[in-house]
């Protein structure tokens, strides 16, 4: 049963007994909160809110000296003693103070500020004396068994003394942290001092144990983490430093196998090496690239077929290229016929005589030539080196050929030109270029060439007809002309009489004559003489023409023919 006393008042609220020493109030309101099983504490006066803990045997009552700084005291019964009457522990401040023992009924006591005091006294017991008096002699511990309420409390408190039952720990971290923060709440204040008990100290372990494995998990996550994020950045940095400062990739050795790989026209380090990585010779472009670029014997390297190996080293690859230059290759100049370059592959391969020629013939549909060629692959079998390989057939290297024709033309959109030239059409665009590529002999010279010939089929200084023996010597197969041949006009390659350009190319022109034509030099020249391989002389009319071609053939020691404006011997 509790006593609520809400009124104003200090010590005098509770009966006074003789011999009893008026308590002293609590000046500072400070809180103490001991819980401790079985065992009632005594408490003694501190300066400075301090705990003092004291276990005095079973039957003896606790003494409660007046506090100075304003400690409070709480006193726990022990089963089987007597319960005396409530101490009153002045508290300033309105703070209140709470020792709860199951079975056993609180007293509250008016103190000052409207503070609770609530004082468990022991069953059998006589309040102490206050004010630092000795305390009656214990009475006689009574028997053990049930008392009158019918509770054994010595069974009660072996009970409580002996190990407590191992709790099955729950999986969720979140609830047990609730459930340790919940009893740290309820166990002390802030400036209270830790509980000593043997309970108290068996939560501690359970908690630092489980504390203990969840910061272990949460130390391991992290690391594994940080691990984690270590090794992507140095395998970043090191991938970085491997594509901008390391060395580029690279195999090792002379490789093995065999494979063929073309090196177009024009091609420079970074194409070839493009050619060779995609046929797996090399590694890396720029391996490659690094080994062209350091030797100057890289610009050497012709246009054509190489035989390679497999998995090559950059630098032996390299030197497979440079010394394979005059290895086992076929060379095509520029402005070589057709029958003459048939004769070239007949002799590379050691075949029969005019085989290629047959192959030419028999399988024209078949090497890739445009509609426009009508099955003629004069004009498209581009001057370049050709690399022979093991096994190689004529066809091979007539395809080659022409594929390499296709995409120069190709690239230079011929088509687009010849309009703007006044040609018809890209074939067009081809044949001019092969009657230059036939009469030039100095490229120097292919631009003002070039504006002679247009000049020639444009206007009427020659009434449209180019008058040139290359054109006629081809159409006849030979160089040595006739006058009946000059006079014929039923040879369609006869530019003497037929106005225009002939049917078809007469040979295979190169890029130089090809950008000569779609560039021809300004001018209003219609006339050359080669007087030198380095040098040509043109002229605007046919009277300055034929004197430059008279002062050549004198100058030789030759004739002049007047009538032809040629040399005779």
């Amino acid at each position: 049963m509790t006593d609520q006393s809400g009124r104003y008042g200090s010590q005098g609220d509770q009966p006074w007994y003789p011999g009893e020493q008026p308590q002293p109030q609590d000046p500072y309101g400070q809180q103490q909160f001991v819980q401790q099983q079985g065992y009632p504490q005594q408490q003694g006066g501190t300066y400075g809110g301090q705990q003092q803990f004291v276990q005095p045997q079973q039957g003896y009552p606790q003494q409660q000296g007046g506090s100075f700084g304003g400690q409070q005291q709480f006193a726990q019964p022990q089963p089987g003693m007597q319960q005396g009457y409530p101490q009153q522990g002045g508290s300033y401040g309105g703070q209140q103070q709470f020792v709860q023992q199951q079975g056993y009924p609180q007293q509250q006591g008016g103190s000052f500020g409207g503070q609770q005091q609530f004082a468990q006294q022991q069953p059998g017991m006589q309040q102490p004396p206050q004010g630092g008096q000795q305390p009656p002699a214990p009475r006689p511990e009574p028997a053990g068994g049930p008392g009158p309420d019918g509770i054994d409390w010595e069974a009660e408190a072996a009970a409580l003394d002996g190990p407590a039952e191992p709790v099955a720990e729950p999986e969720d971290w979140a609830e047990d942290e609730y459930l340790d923060d919940e009893e740290e709440g309820r166990g002390g204040s802030f400036l209270s001092e830790q509980d000593d008990s043997r309970e108290a100290e068996r939560k501690r372990k359970e908690k630092g144990k489980k504390s203990g494995r969840r910061n272990g998990g949460a130390c391991l996550l992290v690391a594994l983490v940080l691990l984690g994020g270590l090794g992507g950045a140095g395998w970043w940095g090191y991938g970085f430093y491997q594509d901008h400062f390391g060395p580029p990739p690279d195999y090792k050795g002379a490789g093995s196998g065999s494979v063929n790989i073309t090196v177009k026209d024009g091609a420079g380090g970074d194409a070839i090496g493009k050619a060779l990585l995609d046929a797996g010779v090399v590694k890396s472009v720029k391996a490659f690239s690094a080994e062209y670029e350091k030797d100057p014997r890289g610009r050497s390297i012709q246009p054509g077929v190489y035989t390679m190996k497999h998995q090559m080293s950059a630098a032996e690859a390299f030197k497979e290229l440079v010394e394979s230059n005059g290895g086992n290759a076929l060379i095509i100049p520029e402005g070589l016929k057709a029958v003459d370059i048939y004769k070239r592959i007949d002799e590379k391969l050691k075949l029969q005589g005019g085989t290629t020629a047959k192959v030419a013939k028999d399988q024209a549909g078949g090497l890739g030539l445009p509609a426009y060629a009508n099955n003629n692959p004069e004009g498209f079998l581009w001057p370049a080196r050709y690399s022979i390989a093991d096994g190689m057939k004529p066809e091979d290297l007539l395809k080659q050929m022409v594929a390499n024709a296709v995409q120069q033309y190709g690239d230079l959109k011929l088509d687009d030109a010849a309009q703007k030239l006044g040609l018809k059409n890209a074939y067009e665009v081809i044949t001019e270029a092969s009657i230059l590529q036939a009469e030039g002999n100095n490229s120097e010279d292919f631009g003002k060439m070039a504006r002679a010939i247009s000049n020639r089929l444009t206007t009427n200084i020659t009434q449209h007809k180019l008058g040139l023996d290359t054109t006629l010597q081809y159409g006849l197969g030979r160089t040595k002309l006739t006058e009946a041949e000059i006079n014929d006009g039923s040879n369609k390659y006869n530019s003497y009489v037929n106005p225009g350009l002939p049917p078809t190319p007469i040979g295979n022109p190169g890029k130089e004559a090809i950008d000569a034509v779609l560039n021809p030099t300004p001018g209003n020249w219609a006339y050359w003489l080669a007087v030198s391989p380095q040098e040509t002389k043109f002229a605007a009319t046919g009277e300055e023409h034929a004197k430059n071609t008279e002062a050549w053939c004198l100058g030789k020691g030759m004739k002049y023919d007047a009538k032809h404006v040629a040399c005779t011997s």
